[in-house]
């Protein structure tokens, strides 16, 4: 089958840096794979379809409305119609409803997060199939959002790459370099991590002076939390990192890894850290309500998240045989809950399910009809693609 695969833009996130994996899977099942991205954004996510040969359309160039996205992805869909309208995150969830309405194409739609947007809630019935990312975003689904058992099917987003060599262990000799790894923004909490520091500061000095907290990546709140760790004078102990394009090498370096969000689905970025070997500290919110288990892979922080993150730190700091251990049990987890071939085998069972359930009776397929001339496909990347930004596909204009 042809399946146009809508995402809101190509920024950097979870939801965005796993379509090469969704789409491998995807076309290795013999399936035909293109992403229309509404908007830009920062663009993070490109050279990564490049990178795996993803064909893709980048419908403008600047932001857009939901009624620009809308009309601009009818005109592709009007000049070659695909068998599937798959999308992702919020905006391209309503627009790819839409758009299928309008043309008689069934939808399926990710839903990454326990948490939705106003309008998603009232089109949920619109979309055929819904796919959480995670086992905590399914009971959301039908619990939060209404949605039926059974137009609801889950599918793992993350798929763990696991280092041949563990992050060094801390001993109690230099810094406690704690981190984390996400966008800059509300959904982090990365506030309140900052916050934590400046209770440590406040309240325990020794432990304070023998921490190194950093935070990789980029987003709307980068102002803000600068201007946050300035004000309560934390330049030199807490580093903002910019966007990091070798995460692994990011996470190799860490002893703690920290995800206050207040609300997630799979959150890779956690997850990634456990895969590492690194211990957590988060808030039992998404997946990992069943992943951070206390006292065997990390600790889970409730309630005050200030306060008991900065007593978490202050407990690792006086027991660093702890970090080994829950580390070691983390990197255990993950290994025997997601290990190598369980994200395909979860990718091939849906697909043959939207076969059956969603597309049986429907459209005779595509086959052999070729893509519209309102289609263009990026060029596979050459030497040194990730550094160059190729231009502007619209397609629609």
């Amino acid at each position: 089958m042809r399946i146009h695969y809508v995402v809101t833009s190509l920024e950097s996130g979870g939801a965005e840096f796993i379509i090469p994996d969704i789409a491998r899977v995807i076309r290795d099942l013999g399936h035909e794979f293109h992403v229309f991205a509404c908007e830009p954004r920062d663009r993070m996510a490109e050279p990564r379809l490049i990178e795996a040969g993803v064909p893709y359309t980048l419908m403008s160039d600047r932001p857009a409305s939901k009624l620009a996205s809308m009309y601009r992805y009818a005109k592709a869909v009007r000049a070659s119609p695909p068998d599937l309208i798959w999308t992702s995150l919020s905006r391209a969830t309503r627009v790819g409803q839409l758009v299928g309405s309008m043309f008689g194409i069934p939808v399926v739609s990710w839903k990454h997060s326990a948490d939705a947007k106003g309008y998603i809630r009232r089109s949920q019935q619109r979309s055929h199939l819904w796919i959480a990312d995670s086992q905590d975003v399914a009971y959301y689904l039908e619990e939060s959002m209404g949605v039926e058992p059974g137009r609801i099917a889950t599918w793992p987003l993350f798929n763990p790459t696991f280092a041949e060599t563990l992050p060094p262990r801390w001993n109690g000799v230099g810094p406690l370099r704690i981190g984390s790894s996400g966008r800059l923004h509300p959904q982090k909490n990365y506030d309140l991590l900052i916050r934590s520091v400046d209770r440590l500061r406040r309240e325990d000095p020794e432990t304070y002076s023998r921490i190194d907290v950093s935070i990789a990546g980029d987003g709307p709140l980068r102002g803000e939390l600068q201007g946050l760790i300035e004000s309560l004078g934390l330049q030199h102990k807490v580093t903002l990192m910019g966007w990091v394009s070798d995460v692994p090498a990011y996470l190799r370096g860490l002893h703690l890894y920290v995800q206050p969000s207040s609300y997630e689905g799979m959150c890779i970025a956690a997850h990634e850290a456990m895969a590492a070997g690194l211990p957590i500290a988060a808030t039992p919110v998404g997946e990992m309500r069943r992943s951070v288990q206390p006292g065997v892979t990390g600790v889970l922080i409730e309630g005050n998240i200030v306060g008991d993150l900065a007593a978490a730190i202050r407990e690792f700091a006086a027991h660093p045989e702890r970090l080994a251990t829950f580390g070691d049990n983390a990197r255990a987890y993950v290994e025997r809950n997601m290990g190598v071939g369980a994200f395909a085998r979860h990718g091939s069972d849906l697909l043959r399910r939207i076969e059956h359930d969603v597309l049986q009776g429907s459209a005779r397929l595509a086959g052999s009809r070729k893509l519209g001339p309102d289609i263009a496909v990026a060029p596979r990347a050459r030497h040194g693609a990730a550094n160059r930004r190729p231009p502007v596909v619209t397609g629609t204009d």
